[in-house]
């Protein structure tokens, strides 16, 4: 049966009323889960507090941090939204994209999906941390690394693992004396020949050592396409896709979008990089196409596959139904996703005309063209 819109969180903080961001109709999942729970239970209510990675704000509306560090636009936003129902105070925000500043007396994390992210977040913090201060961080068990606990005492010393409950494990440490340089080349480069040049891409980028395969047979084909003059690089990652449309497909200008800090600041090096000073180029850290004023003649995407831990289509179909609002009369979106991924269908709703452009034993290039 599916979950109300809306549900009760009962922690140690109090009651709070939540909902998940971006919300399915209907949806399915709670803005909560164990590793939060875990979290709460563990946090001290008068501790200065930072919190890292809350996926849908249950953290910072129960706990109040002082701070947020988070990479994703739409925690933030989903975290504005559960503050705004319950009547909490916002916290400042932090993108994962600078360093954390300020006195902490205790650190609650969410453990990211991505290893190298939570690496890079250890590291981070094991340079800012003052001693003393307690660490917790949790993350459900199909989702953490059998290397975990490692990293965490390669950065902090000795780690205590708690015993697992609500199908999730919390870790917990101290920083102690100062004394270790763990400062980290950040950084992920790799050769794409397709660009005939070095890309490069911080820890939560997607594919970010090597060029997606998706992503390259969209390449492989983007010489198939008219040039467009107005164009968005939607879900942009380290703006491969984007720069190609400068570099080889005659566009004008090109819109970076994504999510993620961490992928607009990829796309901003690599930009610079490969293409050098360019006023033909924007960027916008969001929602999709929400409050982005424009449309464009051409949408180029590999969607997303998950949002967040959770892993279905979803994250991708519902940014094909911006693609249709932010398209110029004649415009066209050109999608690459897995071949098993229902996009026909789901373009055909809000396209006029929906074609194949190519295809293989694992992808297809869909050709979706508004006013047709």
């Amino acid at each position: 049966m599916a979950a109300p819109a809306s549900t009760l969180l009962i922690c140690p903080q109090g009651d709070f009323r939540l909902q998940r961001y971006p919300r399915r109709k209907p949806e399915t999942l709670q803005a909560w889960c164990g590793a939060d729970m875990l979290l709460l239970e563990a946090a001290d209510p008068a501790s200065e507090t930072l919190v890292v990675n809350d996926e849908h704000g249950a953290l910072c509306v129960a706990v109040q941090p002082r701070l947020l560090w988070t990479d994703s636009a739409l925690s933030v936003q989903a975290m504005r939204d559960n503050c705004a129902q319950n009547s909490r105070v916002v916290p400042a925000i932090c993108w994962s994209t600078a360093s954390p500043e300020g006195r902490f007396q205790q650190v609650l994390l969410r453990i990211p999906k991505q290893l190298a992210y939570f690496e890079y977040q250890l590291a981070q913090l094991a340079d800012l941390l003052e001693p003393g201060t307690r660490l917790y961080l949790a993350g459900m068990d199909k989702h953490l690394s059998p290397h975990t606990a490692d990293l965490i005492e390669r950065y902090f010393g000795a780690v205590e693992r708690h015993r697992g409950r609500r199908k999730a494990r919390l870790f917990s440490a101290v920083q102690g004396s100062p004394g270790k340089d763990f400062t980290l080349d950040a950084y992920s480069r790799y050769h794409c020949p397709p660009l005939n040049g070095q890309l490069c891409a911080l820890p939560n980028v997607f594919s970010r050592e090597r060029l997606d395969i998706g992503t390259r047979f969209l390449l492989e084909n983007l010489h198939r396409l008219p040039p467009a003059t107005q164009v968005a690089d939607l879900a942009c990652g380290n703006g491969v896709l984007g720069i190609a449309a400068l570099q080889q497909n005659g566009a004008a200008t090109v819109t970076f979008l994504d999510e993620s800090a961490m992928a607009i600041a990829s796309a901003r090096i690599n930009c610079r990089a490969l293409l050098g000073e360019t006023k033909s180029i924007v960027f916008h850290h969001g929602d999709g196409f929400r409050g982005l004023a424009g449309h464009f003649d051409r949408i180029l995407c590999n969607p997303p596959f998950h949002l967040s831990h959770t892993v279905d289509d979803f994250a991708g179909r519902r940014l094909l139904g911006q693609c249709a609002n932010a398209l110029n009369s004649g415009g066209e979106l050109v999608l690459v996703a897995n071949r098993h991924l229902p996009y026909g269908d789901t373009l055909q709703q809000s396209f006029g005309r929906v074609e194949q452009l190519a295809r293989n034993n694992k992808f297809i290039i869909w050709r979706a063209r508004s006013g047709c």
